[in-house]
């Protein structure tokens, strides 16, 4: 009888251990782990993707992307001892997507994982992400910002073995809610870039178009007349 006693208290504080494990950070001298279920619901669900952001307003906030991107949980990560749910908002996503990368301060690129092109998702009420769609940001094979203001689209009408001489679209996107297409470059043969001023050339059978960034060769002209 002591001895089935004596067994059943062993399982029920072995039992008791799990559970406390289970259900709480895992801890060393140097670092510690959270746990889904140290997190708020929100964390433990399924998520596709994340995006870490940094607000105007100095917090740092952590977008899920759930419900095959539908679904847009946003935890404020600012003070990583306290990791709180913030809110849950839908957006009108037709697929899943990745996050490619931020535009500016308060926008982020998405790519659909259906291959039906880019979007881009405005963040400056970060509690209210928007979603902005824009007929140019369909199909298009790659995208690459320029700066913080601009970005770069390629597209071809070829098939993907004769995708020679891309299309170019230049992007205005300093108001993420309305980007505008500052220019479309036809047939594209080489493209050339000079990281010191920000611009890229870029020559198709119509000639060369040059994409600047003033601010760029602002502070370039700056650096320069510093170091001479």
């Amino acid at each position: 009888m002591k001895n089935g006693m004596k067994k059943w208290m062993v399982v029920a504080i072995f039992a008791m251990i799990v559970s406390v494990q289970a259900n709480a950070s895992v801890r060393s001298k140097t670092i510690i782990v959270d746990l889904p279920s140290d997190l708020p619901e929100m964390a433990q669900r399924n998520s596709e993707a994340m995006y870490l952001h940094e607000t105007r307003g100095g917090q740092t906030v952590l977008y899920l992307e759930q419900d095959q991107g539908r679904t847009l949980a946003i935890l404020d990560v600012t003070d990583l001892g306290a990791i709180r749910a913030v809110a849950q908002v839908s957006i009108a996503a037709p697929s899943p997507y990745d996050f490619v990368g931020n535009l500016r301060d308060s926008a982020v690129l998405i790519h659909y994982r259906d291959h039906s092109g880019f979007a881009v998702i405005n963040l400056k009420k970060y509690k209210q992400p928007v979603l902005a769609e824009a007929p140019q940001f369909q199909h298009p094979a790659q995208a690459e910002p320029i700066g913080y203001d601009g970005l770069l689209l390629a597209s071809s009408t070829h098939p993907v073995y004769q995708a020679e001489d891309p299309q170019y679209q230049v992007i205005d996107i300093s108001n993420p809610s309305k980007p505008a297409v500052l220019a479309t470059v036809e047939g594209v043969k080489q493209r050339l870039e000079r990281t010191e001023t920000g611009t890229l050339f870029l020559l198709s059978n119509n000639g060369l178009t040059v994409v600047r960034r003033p601010s760029v060769e602002e502070e370039y002209k700056m650096e320069s007349t510093y170091t001479n």
